[in-house]
């Protein structure tokens, strides 16, 4: 079985009833810093009283969700209420969970939690938990206890978590196996335990001259200080003869190397985890709780075990992030266990299978977040091969962005980043009139972000996006029916294609050879709020070019710069002076035509757009953006949606 979904209202950010698919195996959870990401994992760990060291995770006042302008201590929500719905529960699963079933389909099952904060009672927070449809059954905890969760949080100190005191990670996994373990046996036939050895430790150190000698001098100035009647006596033992207590002594150490015979080691050569790497010290954290959660007991085949990980990369470089998750999600494939990672990491969201990844996002800081599964957002086997062979570690950024413009390749990746801070203090400085001249934005200040697909793979990319737009009324009770999207805005900007000696102009526009120009048709006829294709003239170089005499002449200079001969660079010059004096729209596509050809001969277009996007970034001179490309930024970053007000509170949040 698996927790195949959670439903969450009045928990922190999730002010209404908000609902998160979870999937079979390895679920990652995917998303910016507050879109609630932390606030599910939390709400499993309140589910299944589960913290970081075995013990109930407590809640607080400040757990109840309340809006931005309430104060501390003041929730507006008085009640919080999680769902969690099991499903492919096996023939003895539904044995075993059996009042937990569901009574239309045994295959299913539930389990609920309200926590309720009373202002007017003296106990404030009161806990009610319930399995199956009906609040009144009898609860079974043997039932309830029997599923394993365990919580590996954000890892800043694993050294501090590994060290030898009550609850540790070590201390737990050492209890677990404690009973499992095949013992040596005495003269009776009885196991010989850790205390007994310790025991007859003790009564060999009583014999050893050195505490012989301690012991018989405190005893001497206990007798002269206090005498017969007053003193007391000592003896130096082990401190630790308890079992749990032994565990709980123990520590980790560390040899830099793995060695298949590391028995022959001499204990003198493993080191204290305090010279280890951070990063290595998260993996044996995290090797622990995966050793804690291996049962080998046949007798205990069906249990549900969960494990809870926030930002398994913490202190990992990119290599060792691949590893580690890829064994984690062989892991999760493997018996009864479920995993559920957040992360913030590209190459976490690059490694895995898109089936994996649940996309959590919020519009602002007021919306209840909502959580896309990419399974359900209708991709065809082909276009799901496409992108998870295209999602490196650059592209993945888009799953984590609030907007996305998607382009055809390495020109436009460089350029319009640059393009784009000119358009937002544009609009901002003729939008408000206070607005600071000197003051710029860029497309990360709105967390937009550009992907270079390196093709024209426009309707593949949308389609993870493409499905919020709709409308699924008749699929709702059909989960394996209904189509997602996720709910963030996505522009695509494509070349018009058309024929290669065609010089389209203002009022001269020349028939189209591209075939995602349907695609931006087909999209806006569907009304689509998600996706948009915003298009130019003929291709991104020669727009440029078309738009202004200004921008004629800072391409010409950017081109000059980077020819070698001197010779090419006096036509270039003739050419730039003579683009200067056209007047009419024809014969500006003369010349932005005859600049494109420079452009792209010997394949320059890749090292031109480096050297464009410097000088851009580099200077301050005018330079006019096309109409489609401007579109295409204020879209993606939502700012014709919204009113003055939203605008600037948005920018200053």
């Amino acid at each position: 079985m698996f927790i195949s979904k959670i439903s969450i209202k009045g928990f922190r950010c999730f002010s209404d009833s908000c609902e998160i698919p979870l999937n079979k195996g390895l679920t990652v959870l995917l998303g910016e810093n507050g879109s609630g990401k932390s606030a599910i994992i939390d709400a499993l760990r309140l589910l299944f009283w589960e913290d970081e060291y075995g013990r109930s995770s407590a809640i607080t006042v400040n757990d109840f969700w309340r809006p931005n302008n309430t104060g501390k201590n003041s929730p507006v929500s008085e009640k919080i209420r999680i769902d969690c719905e099991f499903s492919e529960l096996s023939e003895s699963e539904q044995v075993k969970y059996l009042p937990w079933l569901n009574a239309y389909d045994p295959s299913k099952a539930s389990l609920h939690l309200e926590i309720i904060y009373d202002k007017k009672s003296n106990k404030k927070i009161k806990r009610t938990i319930w399995a199956g449809d009906s609040k009144a059954g009898i609860f079974e905890w043997d039932t309830y206890n029997s599923i394993e969760c365990n919580y590996l949080p954000p890892l800043r100190d694993a050294e501090e978590r590994l060290r030898a005191i009550r609850g540790s990670r070590l201390s737990r996994l050492l209890t677990k196996l404690e009973s499992k373990i095949e013992r040596d046996k005495d003269s009776e036939g009885n196991p010989i335990t850790l205390d007994q050895k310790v025991k007859e430790h003790n009564a060999q150190l009583l014999k050893d001259p050195l505490i012989q000698e301690t012991n018989k001098r405190i005893r001497q100035r206990m007798f002269q200080a206090l005498g017969e009647y007053l003193g007391q006596d000592i003896r130096i033992l082990f401190a630790e003869t308890k079992t749990e207590k032994i565990l709980e002594s123990l520590q980790l150490l560390f040899y830099p190397k793995y060695t298949a015979n590391y028995e022959s080691l001499s204990s003198d050569w493993f080191r204290e985890l305090s010279e280890n790497s951070l990063g290595y010290n998260n993996l044996i954290y995290l090797a622990t709780i995966l050793a804690e959660l291996e049962d080998t007991d046949e007798d205990k085949d069906d249990t549900f075990r969960v494990l809870l990980i926030e930002e398994p990369e913490a202190h990992l470089h990119p290599q060792l992030q691949t590893r580690v998750l890829q064994y984690i999600q062989s892991q999760a494939e493997k018996g009864n266990m479920q995993v559920i990672i957040t992360t913030h990491s590209p190459t976490i969201a690059a490694a895995v299978s898109l089936d994996s990844i649940v996309v959590v996002t919020r519009t602002d800081f007021e919306s209840v977040p909502k959580a896309i599964q990419l399974s359900k957002c209708g991709l065809d086997p082909y276009q799901k091969f496409l992108l998870e062979r295209w999602l490196d570690v650059t592209k993945s950024t888009l799953l984590f962005a609030r907007g996305v413009i998607l382009v055809e390749g390495l020109a436009e990746a460089l350029v319009i980043p640059e393009l784009a801070k000119r358009v937002l203090k544009d609009y901002f400085c003729s939008t408000f009139q206070d607005h600071p001249s000197e003051k710029e934005y860029t497309l990360e200040d709105f967390a937009v972000s550009v992907i270079n697909m390196g093709g024209v793979l426009f309707k593949t990319f949308f389609q993870l996006f493409r499905g919020a737009s709709k409308n699924h009324e008749e699929s709702k009770n059909d989960d394996s029916a209904a189509e997602t999207g996720i709910p963030v805005r996505c522009a695509g900007i494509t070349d018009c294609d058309p024929g290669e000696k065609e010089k389209p102009s203002e009022g001269n526009l020349c028939e189209c050879n591209n075939r995602a120009i349907e695609l931006a048709k087909e999209l806006e006829s569907e009304k689509n709020a998600y996706c948009r294709l915003f298009y130019n003239k003929k291709t991104f170089e020669y727009d440029l070019a078309l738009e202004s005499t200004h921008n004629l002449t800072l391409m010409y200079d950017v081109l000059i710069e980077m020819t070698e001969s001197e010779r090419t660079k006096n036509i270039l010059e003739d050419e730039k002076k003579q683009a200067e004096q056209y007047q009419t729209p024809q014969e500006r596509a003369d010349a932005a035509y005859k600049l494109f050809e420079r452009i792209t001969h010997k394949n320059k277009k890749g090292e031109y757009a480096q050297r464009l996007a410097w000088r851009l970034a580099a200077t301050d001179s005018e330079f006019s953006v096309p109409e489609y490309i401007k579109n295409a930024v204020i879209w993606a970053c939502r700012l014709e949606a919204e009113d003055k007000d939203g605008q600037r509170n948005r920018l200053q949040a």
